[in-house]
């Protein structure tokens, strides 16, 4: 090849090219973010419509449907979704996942546009925003001991403008603490003595808190700006406003009302650890480095605890950072210990100088993956990429081991150093190139999986695309340039660098004779091994697929459930309850809490999370701790806490169980809703943490108004509703920005506290035409239960059921008891439709894609490697050695009692099936050229040739890639930058069932490569010598014939 030739004889500018790219590749490790899990964009858009006053079913009906109706016909959307509680509509459209998400938006945009005239003019215009990963918090701090409110507020308002000052961090939000508010106390007793209505209190505030633009005044000898102060700016300018004049004397609002600034009515609550709290949520910028952000963030608060007292706790109540750094940690320190074991090995089999030559691929391929990755992809530094490389390890020097084990035969044969190279190279050009263009077809299918699971899991394919790429150029290019400068050289004295009289040689030459002179009987027993394998011992060791793999679990959700109209300081109460309960338990770090009272669907009243201690230093493990928390809250009176641990990997935001709900029928599926969760919960024994989404029904006061009578008296509707506001969260007279706050700040009037209530409504008047009258007189009150909230999806109403699977339970036989209850009892109705959703769900979809790209990998391998040795039966023979790979796959998880996982498992067999036939396409390709150079040599003579020179490559490749993921496979991880030795840790469990399907697909496939591919060689050529001799035969029949006669 004469890209071989002008690599080795140009060396200086080869060398200075390999200089350049690891260079480019340090630049590029050092700037990419470092991230614990893929910056994913979720194709998600978000509308949200406020309409005050307006109930869940008004807004369902006049907001939400005309809203869906639209966004339904737009192009790419998959899913649209709508809630609908009091005032207030959020909608979300979900899109494909490789779907442009700022044409999603500019779609949904124009979308609003059509139908705005469609919806109340009295509704907020809707706010449409893009749904991402970077939307949810990297860190959470706490904020207690402050002496009151306001003075906490004030803190943490200071905290977050220094948050924000933070290279990276995008913004911080402030929760656990009621919106300000100027609050216009007015007394009834006054507004009625001076003869004001609330109409006139509104407009005073109205027409006077508005922006004049009273221009400039130019007097030829200058420019004058005139300005005419009308805004509010103090609580002092409210207190002074002009209401009404009575002769001489004018009414201020500061006459009939006090005038204070103070917090809305409480709705939530944020608890850290058993205090009430403030919470400050930091999100992080896209591209910036999440571990740095942390730790800059927490420099900042350390300088924060100096400039404050003692008494004020900053707490950190999430950090995602936290196991995040230390899984980048612990995979750098597994895949440096992977790199010294391949060095050490390699080395040791090839020598010095050949080792380094050889494993120089290892951290060039790495380099320059980096800065490919960083510079042209724009990937960040997350554990799928680590992965990636921990798999592509022992790959990136197999091409090298191929190439300089062939030159150092050359060299054993008394050729030159430059010429040993540059023939070995240009003769193995081609086997090489195959090898490794058969493992990226193989990998190549995995790149356009669908949907989340495949946006997430693509960083590890194109990681291993990147990286043996980078090895396939160092192989052929830089490998025969550093070989031909630093190769050995063959002295007069010298030995071969591989002796045919090793133990394991001459075993080896054993079993291959009897392999070649009985190759039907070896390929049955081998065929029948398999089938034992997959037919009998894998069926039989009871173990159900999981969509990924099952890790301990540190974070943890803790939802309160309650029904009732409780206030939030009700939910205040049951969340204190349970604190007591759960923040003793052995293993809890933090405990936080959100509780908001009655409202939303389900029947949540509460939200938390909690975070567990570091695992390394728990003697227990995360899923004993949830049993311990579930334990502890299993009696508890008045409420129900269900607790739960966050999934990891794409379907975090899924349970393993959704069963889901559809019809225009709204009290069906509401009865049918509960009907199955009440038979899931006595019958189901598989499934826990059994939720559904059912409104929660609360008491509503509904204040009938009698329009004609408030007409003839001449009384609007608008009257009686202000009277109405005065006494629940009163009227909103507008709002002013003071110099100390950033928002700004609603100005409300309302009676004083202990008259807002509405049988207050028998003595508070409205002016009529026949002088003040009773409210009352023309209102009926009366309690009426009302959803708090309604769903609806793809425009049906919607309810759904969640459950987590109890561990050691299959959970698709679960569900399995729920389908055949339902199809026995008649449960359904042609009136709704179920459909099943979930891990479960997504874990089917995603074993129908790995099959369809295992098989799209084999047919992508298998031209080419019909194009490679122009022959349909040597391909055959190769691809044979997938399905032996899949069988050591099994057997391997069998012997572990690993739990197998769609996602790791599934990815392993599809990786495998271009590992595996590497070292098939080398020995192969040997065969063929000896044939070629020795035709007079009888098949099996070649063949066993052929077995014993690619022995020692076969065995090196093999094992320099099972070193790499040995060690996690057993459960282990040898950290040698930190120098710690863990086992069992979140980053072990998480790998470990792939590193299992790895090392013993690998390993069986290849002891059925040295010992059944012979065989098969060995049946090809008897075929051949039976066809010829047939064939001669035939020809020699007329021949025979003629004889005869």
């Amino acid at each position: 090849m004469g890209i071989v030739k002008t690599a080795v004889s140009k060396f200086r500018t080869t060398l200075l090219v390999m200089i350049f790219l690891i260079i480019m590749g340090m630049f590029g490790r050092a700037a990419m973010p470092i991230a614990s899990n893929p910056n994913i964009t979720f194709p998600f858009v978000n509308v949200s419509v406020f309409l005050e006053g307006a109930s869940p079913e008004d807004m369902a009906r006049i907001v939400a449907k005309p809203l869906e109706n639209r966004f339904l016909r737009l192009e790419g959307q998959e899913q649209v979704r709508s809630q609908n509680t009091q005032s207030f509509t959020n909608l979300t459209i979900q899109y494909d996942v490789d779907y442009d998400i700022d044409q999603a938006l500019l779609d949904v945009e124009r979308a609003i546009g059509e139908v705005r005239n469609q919806l109340p003019p009295e509704a907020n215009d809707p706010i449409v925003r893009e749904r991402s990963d970077n939307d949810f918090p990297i860190l959470v701090y706490s904020l207690y001991g402050f002496s009151n409110l306001r003075a906490g507020y004030a803190i943490a308002q200071e905290i977050q403008d220094r948050f924000e000052k933070v290279p990276g961090v995008l913004g911080v939000e402030i929760s656990g603490v009621p919106e300000e508010l100027l609050e216009v106390e007015v007394s009834q007793a006054k507004l009625e003595s001076l003869g004001i209505s609330l109409i006139e209190i509104g407009n005073a505030v109205r027409s006077n808190n508005v922006l004049i633009p009273a221009g400039f005044q130019d007097t030829g000898s200058g420019k004058f700006s005139v300005e005419i102060p009308s805004i509010f700016e103090t609580r002092q300018d409210v207190f002074n406003l002009p209401i009404k004049s009575d002769g001489n004397k004018v009414v201020t609002m500061g006459d009939v009302a006090d005038i204070k600034r103070t917090f809305k009515d409480a709705t939530s609550f944020s608890r850290i650890n058993g205090f009430d709290a403030i919470s400050l949520s930091i999100t992080k910028r896209v591209g910036f480095n999440e571990l740095d952000i942390a730790q800059a963030v927490k420099n900042e608060v350390d300088k924060i605890r100096n400039d404050f007292p003692d008494d004020l706790k900053i707490t950190p109540g999430l950090d995602t950072t936290k196991f995040a750094g230390e899984m980048v940690s612990e995979l750098e320190g597994n895949i440096i210990t992977a790199v010294i074991l391949v060095m050490v090995l390699v080395v040791a089999t090839l020598g010095l100088r050949n080792g380094l030559i050889v494993g120089i691929a290892i951290p060039f391929s790495f380099l320059v993956g980096f800065g490919i990755l960083h510079f042209f992809i724009g990937y960040e530094f997350n554990f799928l990429v680590m992965f990636g490389m921990l798999l592509g390890l022992g790959m990136l020097i197999d091409g090298g081991i191929v190439i300089v084990e062939y030159a150092d035969r050359l060299i054993d044969k008394g050729i030159e150093r430059k010429a040993a190279y540059t023939q070995a190279a240009e003769r193995m050009f081609t086997p090489v190139f195959a090898s490794v263009l058969t493992t990226l077809a193989a990998f190549s299918p995995l790149m356009i999986w669908p949907g989340i699971s495949g946006k997430f899991m693509r960083y590890l394919p194109v990681t291993v695309f990147v990286i043996l790429a980078a090895s396939l150029a160092y192989a052929l290019i830089f490998a025969p340039m550093l070989g031909s400068l630093l190769g050995r050289r063959k002295g007069d004295g010298d030995k071969s660098n591989d002796s045919d009289n090793t133990p394991l040689k001459k075993t080896y030459k054993k079993a291959i004779s009897f392999a070649v002179r009985n190759p039907l009987e070896s390929i049955a027993y081998t065929f029948l091994t398999m089938f034992l394998i997959l037919g009998n011992i894998v069926p039989n060791y009871g173990k159900q697929f999981v969509y990924f793999p099952s890790i301990d679990p540190w974070l943890i959700n803790a939802d309160i459930q309650a029904r009732g109209n409780l206030s939030p300081y009700e939910a205040k109460d049951y969340a204190i309850d349970a604190e007591e309960k759960l923040i003793t338990i052995k293993g809890v770090d933090d405990l936080f809490m959100s509780v908001s009272g009655a409202g939303g669907a389900g029947d949540g009243v509460g939200r938390g999370y909690i975070v567990l201690e570091n695992p390394k230093d728990l003697d227990i493990t995360g899923f004993e701790v949830l049993d311990l928390l579930r334990d502890a809250v299993s009696n508890v009176s008045g409420y129900k806490l269900n607790i739960r641990e966050v999934q990891e990997g794409p379907g975090q935001f899924s349970a393993p169980v959704e069963i889901e709900f559809y019809s225009d029928d709204l009290s069906l599926i509401e009865k049918k809703t509960r009907e199955l969760r009440e038979y899931i919960e006595k019958n189901i024994e598989g499934l826990t943490g059994v939720d559904d989404s059912l409104p929660k029904y609360k008491i509503e006061w509904k204040v009938d108004v009698d329009k004609e009578r408030a007409y003839q008296s001449g009384i609007s509707l608008f009257d009686i509703g202000s009277a109405i506001q005065m006494v629940t969260s009163g009227i909103k007279l507008g709002e002013y920005r003071p110099d100390d706050s950033k928002e700004e700040i609603d100005i409300r009037a309302r009676f004083a506290k202990d008259k807002r209530t509405l049988s207050s409504l028998e003595n508070i008047t409205v002016n009529s035409r026949n002088g003040a009258v009773p409210v009352s007189s023309f209102v009926n009150v009366e309690a009426r239960p009302n959803a708090a909230s309604l769903v609806r999806k793809d425009g049906r109403f919607f309810y759904e059921i969640t459950a987590i699977n109890v561990p050691g339970f299959n959970l698709n036989g679960e569900i399995s008891k729920i389908q055949n209850w339902i199809t026995e009892t008649g449960f359904d109705d042609p009136r709704m439709e179920i459909k099943y959703g979930g891990l479960t769900e997504r874990g089917a979809e995603a074993t129908d894609f790995l099959i369809q790209a295992f098989y799209g990998a084999l047919f992508l391998m298998f031209i080419i490697l019909v194009t490679q040795f122009n022959s349909i039966s040597q391909p055959i023979v190769i691809l044979l050695s997938v399905l032996f790979s899949t069988a050591g796959v099994f057997l391997g998880l069998t012997i572990s009692g690993s739990e197998p996982s769609t996602i790791m498992t599934g990815t392993a067999l599809v990786g495998l099936a271009g590992i595996v036939v590497n070292n098939n396409i080398v020995l192969i390709d040997t065969f063929n050229k000896l044939r070629l150079d020795f035709p007079d040599k009888s098949a099996a003579d070649l063949i066993s040739e052929t077995c014993m020179s690619r022995l020692r490559p076969v065995l090196l490749t093999t094992v320099t890639t099972i070193f790499g993921l040995l060690f996690l496979s057993f459960g282990y991880s040898i950290d040698v930058i930190n120098r710690a030795i863990y086992e069992g840790t979140s980053t072990v469990k998480w790998y470990q069932v792939f590193g299992i399907s790895i090392c013993w697909g690998l390993g069986f496939s290849t002891i059925i490569t040295l010992l059944v591919t012979p065989s098969f060689l060995m049946v090809l050529e008897n075929l051949k010598d039976y066809r010829a001799s047939a064939r001669n035969f035939v020809t020699s029949i007329p021949t025979k014939v003629r004889e005869l006669f």
